[in-house]
């Protein structure tokens, strides 16, 4: 039972749909092709037996004008003497209906065309076409052609169209299902899969084929979807475990600083209490800063920002902080160099990035800030990072082990590679020697406007 209905379901599919489609449309063509070669055969013949008829008739009738029933009789036995084939019938019937010449007896002399049967000599039946019309003074004259030849002609083509018919709806049928069968499998290994991700197996990924047809691009793209999707909750996950790792001490302090004003209520212990409480809020904002960020949506408000000009802006803004320190801030922008995007968002990749210059960067020491030749970066003569943990720190809450003594959350280069990611640059970090360097290299667009700003 299950098998039948696994059948049916098949029956069901837009495969077997476009298979009866694909049969229709083709038996319709062959029996197009079927009706034109039958009119221009067998419907030939027998026009041209019609029309051979109307001539020996209008050969009759003015052979009656000039001559009367005596020179239609004439003729009449002329042309039976000069048909070799016996294919032709001729009756010139008297006013009584009496046959006066020809080789047609028993046949209505009623004017007009009709088909009959006639019993040949050999004791056949012949079909026979006909065309009577009456005569002036009476009587009528009947001429008529076998039409044995053009009815097998039409059996013949009958019979033809059945076989061809028949190889047609079953080649068209065969075809028909085994496409149909390919893509219902296809379709069933997409649904299948599909519903494995949807149970919670997100490795789960479709066979692309050899042959790049709609089904191979479209099994592509959904292992694309899928795995941008994977990507997606595997960050999920770690934003969730870190939030659950790195928020536990903000908040245990948090709690310490309300036990403390609760058995002191001083000024000073509700101030603590407070800082700690917008502390965390400035977490919650960084992150969700940053899912907005990863999610794309901000696209939709890129406009051309002079990338020259925030740059020169947030220099301007860490010089103090940076003297604060006995560093030197240097820049070496060029000018006009711009790029589609967020202002407010490359302004905080700028900030994020020379903050973390100036803040981990040697006292007393150099900051630099370039941006040419389709790249941008900032460079400190600070401790650096070590080579192993420079992707680890563009992890949300990740810190390394020297800077857990200093403010900040770990989230800074984190909502970097974000915005950079969002505007189509990449991010690395380098050994400056000594030191850090973060390069960030422009999209290709923007990267060729900042070397004709240069040349000019």
């Amino acid at each position: 039972m299950a098998d039948i209905h696994s059948s049916w379901a098949f029956a069901r599919t837009t495969a077997f749909r476009v298979t009866l489609l694909h049969l229709l449309l083709t038996l319709a063509g062959t029996a197009l092709v079927g009706g034109v070669a039958w009119w221009s055969t067998a419907g030939f013949a027998a026009r041209q037996a019609a029309q051979e008829i109307e001539r020996g008739m209008g050969v009759l009738l003015q052979s009656g004008a000039l001559s009367g029933a005596r020179g239609i009789a004439l003729s009449i036995e002329a042309r039976m003497a000069a048909d070799r084939s016996g294919a032709e019938f001729y009756l010139l019937a008297a006013p009584d209906g009496h046959r006066v010449a020809g080789n047609l007896s028993g046949v209505p002399s009623e004017p007009g065309w009709r088909e009959g049967s006639i019993r040949l000599p050999g004791g056949t039946d012949a079909p026979v076409l006909m065309l009577a019309a009456p005569l002036p003074g009476g009587g009528a004259i009947v001429v008529g052609r076998d039409l044995s030849a053009v009815r097998e002609l039409e059996q013949r083509l009958l019979t033809a169209a059945v076989w061809v018919g028949a190889v047609v709806l079953v080649l068209g049928l065969a075809g028909g299902l085994l496409i149909g069968r390919s893509v219902a499998r296809r379709a069933a290994g997409m649904e299948a899969a599909l519903a494995a991700v949807q149970a919670g197996d997100l490795t789960r990924r479709l066979e692309p084929g050899a042959g790049g047809d709609e089904f191979d691009r479209l099994a592509a793209r959904i292992n694309a979807t899928l795995d941008r999707l994977q990507s997606l909750m595997a960050a999920l996950r770690e934003v969730t475990d870190d939030i659950a790792h790195d928020l536990r001490t903000p908040l245990t302090r948090l709690r310490q600083r309300l036990d403390d004003a609760a058995r002191a209520p001083t000024a000073e212990a509700i101030a603590a209490a407070q800082g700690e409480a917008d502390n965390l809020l400035e977490i919650f904002a960084a992150l969700l800063r940053i899912a907005q960020v990863e999610s794309g949506t901000q696209r939709s408000g890129f406009t051309q920002v002079n990338l020259s000009a925030v740059a020169e802006s947030v220099a301007e803004v860490y010089a103090p902080a940076a003297e604060a320190r006995s560093q030197t801030l240097a820049t070496d922008i060029a000018p006009d160099v711009a790029l589609t995007g967020d202002p407010a968002l490359l302004t905080q990749l700028l900030a994020n990035l020379v903050e973390n210059a100036v803040r981990h960067g040697r006292v007393g020491g150099r900051v630099a800030l370039a941006l040419r030749g389709g790249a941008l970066t900032v460079t400190d003569d600070g401790p650096g990072i070590p080579e192993a943990e420079r992707e680890k720190v563009f992890r949300r809450f990740h810190r390394l082990d020297a800077s857990r003594s200093t403010p900040g959350s770990g989230l800074g280069l984190a909502l970097v590679r974000a915005v950079a990611d969002l505007h189509g640059m990449t991010i690395a970090l380098e050994d400056a020697a000594p030191g850090l360097r973060a390069r960030i290299t422009l999209p290709t667009a923007t990267a060729s406007g900042a070397t004709r700003a240069e040349r000019n």
